[in-house]
């Protein structure tokens, strides 16, 4: 449950480096990506197992956000993209295992 709190974190710390740098017709895909985090943040105490899986899948999105927050430009599509399609598993994950719950 600690890794998965740790996760959430530095996800919302590279989410503020990367905001300025994603054009304002991006900005709602920001939100699904925070939107993910604060519900697993949210749901820490009853995921269980599931939160390691989830933590994981937070880590790879971070990844994602910190490399294109290091690119020091805009984000393309592509990037974006990319970076949604782990969103997406990593919020259905979460609901899954809050089902499970």
């Amino acid at each position: 449950m600690h890794k998965l709190m740790l996760q959430v974190q530095l996800l919302l710390a590279a989410l503020s480096a990367l905001l300025p740098l994603v054009p304002l017709e991006h900005r709602g895909r920001i939100a699904e990506i925070l939107e993910t985090a604060a519900k697993a943040l949210a749901f820490t105490g009853v995921l269980g197992a599931g939160a390691e899986d989830i933590a994981e899948k937070l880590a790879a999105v971070r990844a994602d956000v910190e490399g294109m927050a290091a690119a020091g430009r805009a984000v393309t599509d592509d990037e974006l993209a990319a970076a949604m399609t782990r969103v997406r598993a990593a919020s259905a994950d979460l609901r899954a295992a809050l089902a499970a719950s």
